[in-house]
């Protein structure tokens, strides 16, 4: 982790690679360093990345996606991974609101089967229901009980980098989350969903 630190750009965010000579920066690779900082208490270290992060969810740079993850649930989804692996009243105080706020806007619209899944999950991060992504979700499983291969990261020239295992892992664990959180905002019996993998 020291050694990352000295991989920062002029504005003082930190960098994608540890080569100086490719100074590229993307929002969703800052948001899984800070979360890592952020995990062993850390965090303070990253206040001009924290900061441009920030910008980032209240401009809504986000939302053609970033120059490695394609489409905007990837930012909003690992910010919410963030906010998940810590404590600090801060952080939560500063992104929570914002980010409650982004991923409403986000409901209804459309998305594969990976993109639903990571808004449904992040929105289960703040106890908001979400049934017609939900129900698009479900619709959107396979035969065989997984759902497709959708794409997660690109580089280079085109290059596109996708799991089928890992939509259908996230498409679970929204499907398992949405119910529960259906479940407690109605204040009934818990109703399962079978999901047949």
């Amino acid at each position: 982790m020291d050694e990352m630190l000295e991989y920062v750009n002029d504005e003082g965010i930190i960098m994608t690679y540890f080569d100086h000579e490719r100074p590229r920066i993307d929002a969703v690779i800052c948001v899984n360093i800070l979360a890592l900082f952020y995990q062993h208490g850390r965090g303070h270290q990253l206040g001009q990345t924290l900061q441009w992060v920030r910008e980032v969810l209240l401009h809504r740079a986000y939302m053609d996606g970033t120059h490695y993850y394609e489409g905007p649930e990837f930012f909003l989804f690992y910010l919410g991974h963030l906010l998940s692996c810590t404590q600090d009243a801060e952080l939560h105080r500063w992104l929570g609101p914002l980010l409650k706020n982004r991923i409403q806007e986000r409901i209804g619209q459309s998305g594969n089967a990976l993109s639903l899944a990571m808004r449904l999950l992040t929105c289960n991060l703040f106890g908001i229901s979400n049934q017609g992504d939900l129900d698009v979700l479900l619709s959107l499983q396979c035969e065989d009980g997984g759902w497709g291969l959708d794409w997660m990261y690109r580089y280079g020239s085109g290059i596109q980098i996708g799991n089928r295992g890992v939509t259908t892992a996230l498409a679970i664990s929204a499907v398992e989350a949405a119910t529960l959180t259906a479940t407690s905002l109605n204040g009934e019996k818990e109703e399962k969903i079978l999901v047949s993998v």
